[in-house]
């Protein structure tokens, strides 16, 4: 990795660089500058900004190859969403791997000035507890991804030609030390890490050691940060209000990516996540939102919901009008309407249902109107999948802001890495890993009783019943599905599938595209071990002087 890790100090350097050139005219050094409050605050931007290049495009390693998702039409990263032809050569493996390991090296440089940057003690080591949080939260998501990893922990301007891969368990143990390191000295402010996101992040710590190394007494820990999280809170936003592009970094949010719209340069510098999932509306000529297709949410994802359940309207665009953004800031009840997508839960939607929404609805129905109805068969479903329109898209995360913008990467929306329901749910799911399945189907219910999630009023219930659960894999499957709806387009299924170890089973249950390779096949590896983790990049390996061992099954 010597190369690897030389070119991310020089990206790193340069990128911090050119940020500080307008501020930096009175020629004074880096070195100097950095050691200036000014200067130093460039760093702590810097390394806030790394998130903004992990997550900013689609993060494939955090969402493709699980139970929920589908490929699209133009099958993009076949290999990540099939197993089959994943390789240590793939391209967006080898891209998360080096963005995690530049932000980290960033870090480290901010980690680096803080002892001598001249400011306020207080301030300087509530920003020595942030970045000692990011640095740690790196290694997580790396941690999730390949297992025990290369630990970077000091900032150098030399090649390091000699980095030896740690063990699983001393990678944790160092993302816990950071972690629990930099809590006490953290602070309230929302918009940057603060204690309540170092307390949710080490109950997912905690909770992902408890699994992969089997250890009870991490299950109490994980619960005993999320408790710290979660702090009396209850669920109280309306599920739709919560996503609402006006009410972003709301009380329920514990962490997210900060944009807006007078944060970005230029119309590619936003983010691209309210067009992954779904397929393709059309040109710039239609005014609808830009749709890149890369992921399809699943037939069998809205077979999760149930009909009582005001989740899938909040979470699904149900109709489309005259113009797609017109949804937010318009009244709808006058205007063309482009595309529909009914569901019926007790019976197939048949031609006379068609023709009477036609005639309830007259002369608004466009032209070139567009009926998409639910159909309850996968097959028949996935059968005209190539088309533009033909499943509604999620719009939990659309961008009004950005709504004249037909761009990949126009959303000013922030991406939520982390809220209060997710904190709830890590806290059953250490239930469920104690057999503690009644405390876990309490907390489930909190989240499901969220106000305004029942159609009815009185009460949503879970699918299936966890408290009943007759064995930890079943209760673990009833818990898959509930998060499965409360998360859809959110980054985090795929960790959450391999840490509980349910990943290839629920993949070869749910998974269309899995399911017509065969699961035994899809994530059969080199020696007939499975595919449990991400391959390491080959040129990770290659470039490293340290003998690094390639996971099990590439």
């Amino acid at each position: 990795m010597k190369k690897i890790f030389c070119l991310l100090l020089i990206f790193a350097l340069v990128g911090c660089s050119d940020f500080l050139e307008e501020d930096n005219k009175g020629g004074i050094s880096n070195a100097d500058f950095y050691q200036t409050e000014t200067g130093y605050q460039t760093l702590i931007t810097a390394s806030y900004n790394t998130l903004r290049t992990t997550f900013r495009n689609t993060p494939w390693l955090q969402l493709a190859g699980t139970d929920i998702y589908n490929l699209s039409r133009g099958f993009a990263e076949r290999g990540l969403m099939e197993y089959e032809q994943l390789y240590p050569e793939n391209g967006q493996v080898k891209t998360f791997y080096v963005n995690c390991y530049n932000a980290i090296q960033v870090i480290n440089m901010g980690l680096y000035y803080n002892d001598i940057v001249e400011m306020d003690p207080t301030a300087r080591n509530r920003l020595k507890a942030e970045l000692q949080f990011l640095r740690a939260f790196y290694h997580f998501l790396l941690i999730e991804q390949f297992g025990g990893v290369v630990i970077n922990d000091e900032p150098t301007l030399a090649p390091r030609m000699n980095m030896p891969r740690a063990s699983l368990e001393e990678s944790f143990q160092f993302v816990i030390a950071e972690m629990e390191a930099a809590l006490p000295q953290l602070g309230e402010a929302k918009g940057r890490v603060n204690k309540r996101t170092a307390n949710h992040y080490l109950a997912k710590v905690y909770l992902t050691r408890a699994w992969d190394l089997g250890n009870n007494a991490d299950f109490e820990k994980a619960k005993s940060y999320a408790s710290a999280a979660i702090n009396g809170q209850g669920i109280t936003i309306p599920f739709e209000r919560l996503w609402a592009p006006d009410n972003e970094n709301n009380e329920e949010v514990i962490f997210a990516i900060q944009y807006d719209i007078n944060s970005i340069s230029s119309e590619s510098d936003g983010n691209n996540q309210q067009g992954i999932f779904g397929p393709y509306l059309g040109g710039s000529e239609n005014n609808h939102k830009y749709m890149n297709g890369n992921i399809f949410p699943a037939w069998n994802l809205h077979k999760f919901f149930t009909e009582n359940d005001a989740r899938y309207e909040a979470t699904f665009m149900l109709t489309i009008y005259d113009q797609y953004f017109d949804y937010y800031d318009k009244d709808t009840s006058s205007i063309l309407i482009r595309a529909h997508y009914p569901r019926l839960w007790d019976r197939e939607y048949t031609e006379a249902d068609e023709a009477a929404y036609r005639a309830a609805k007259g002369d608004r129905i466009a032209s070139n109107f567009r009926i998409y109805p639910f159909i309850d068969d996968e097959e028949a479903y996935r059968f005209a999948f190539q088309s533009d329109f033909f499943m509604p898209v999620v719009k939990k995360f659309d961008s009004p802001a950005t709504r004249a913008i037909f761009n990949q990467n126009a959303s000013v929306r922030d991406i939520v890495m982390a809220r209060l329901a997710e904190t709830y749910f890590l806290y059953a799911e250490a239930c469920i890993g104690l057999n503690d399945f009644v405390t876990a189907s309490e907390y489930i219910q909190k989240v499901l009783d969220r106000p305004g999630n029942a159609k009815d009023g009185v009460k949503l219930y879970p699918n299936i019943d966890v408290a009943t659960a007759g064995s930890q894999i079943e209760a673990l499957d009833a818990y898959h599905i509930e998060t499965a709806k409360e998360f859809v387009g959110e980054y985090n299924r795929w960790p959450e599938l391999r840490r509980t170890k349910r990943l290839k089973d629920l993949c070869g249950r749910y998974n269309y595209d899995i399911k017509k390779i065969g699961v035994n096949t899809a994530f059969a590896g080199i020696g007939g071990v499975d595919k449990i983790y991400r391959p390491i990049p080959q040129d990770a390996i290659n470039l490293n002087e340290a003998e690094i061992q390639q996971n099990p099954g590439y």
